[in-house]
Formats: structure tokens, C-alpha cells, sequence
């Protein structure tokens, strides 16, 4: 699932929520919803998301349901 990707590649980078919220400009709070499955990335954040993490998108939606 993409949440456990997005967590995993975070904490990978040794990057803490807040900052992951800086470099995309995603709130902390939706990251949050996102990594704990509450909420669903729209494309836009997934992009936004992906760029701060280093990786394509496509690599997230590989994993999303």
C-alpha cells in the first residue's frame, strides 16, 4: 500500500514528518492521514510527495492499492 511506501521511503531519507511537509508542501497533518490510511493522495500531492522523496511517481502508485 502507498502509505507503507511513502513511511518507509521517509524514514529512509531520515526524514521526519515535518520535514517531508517543508521540502513538498504537503501539510503535516495530511501526510499523517496518508501514512496512517486515512486519507488518499490525490496525484498532485503524489507528485509533490515524490519529488521530496527523490523517486518517481510511478513508484508510488506501484504500490498503492
Amino acid at each position: 500500500m502507498i502509505k507503507f511506501f511513502i513511511k518507509e521511503k521517509r524514514i529512509e531519507k531520515h526524514l521526519s514528518i515535518r520535514k517531508l511537509a517543508k521540502l513538498s508542501g504537503v501539510s503535516k497533518s495530511f501526510i499523517s492521514y496518508i501514512e496512517a490510511g486515512d486519507k488518499k493522495p490525490s496525484l498532485e500531492t503524489l507528485c509533490y510527495l515524490a519529488r521530496a522523496l527523490q523517486c518517481d511517481v510511478s513508484e508510488l502508485y506501484r504500490f498503492s492499492p
